[in-house]
């Protein structure tokens, strides 16, 4: 990943100081629960979390989501991108399921 890379998805956010900063909080929720992550893991998720500004920006709600299909992400998971959503506003309740995602595989890669 270059810096390149990382500015193109900051900027997509639609508020790229806003988005700086989400990065770096939810890099301080992450250490608190020991979570590292590699360059691919981090690009994924940053890309995540900037789509996640822009629907927070615009009040653009995902589609909701069958919980019964993250039964396998683990409980510490959810709560971490509980964390992480509860940064910003206007996010559909669901969005916690896709980003918790990113940590479980995280984890299991540690």
């Amino acid at each position: 990943m270059t810096a390149l890379d990382m500015e193109k998805i900051i900027e997509r956010s639609g508020d790229a100081k806003k988005c700086r900063e989400l990065l770096a909080e939810t890099k301080d929720i992450m250490a608190k629960s020991a979570i590292v992550m590699d360059e691919t893991q981090w690009l994924s998720l940053a890309s995540h979390l900037s789509a996640m500004l822009y629907r927070s920006i615009h009040q653009e709600p995902i589609q909701p989501l069958d919980s019964t299909m993250f039964s396998e992400v683990s409980q510490g998971s959810i709560e971490l991108a509980v964390a992480v959503c509860g940064l910003l506003p206007n996010l559909h309740a669901d969005e916690k399921y896709l980003l918790s995602i990113h940590f479980e595989a995280a984890k299991i890669n540690n």
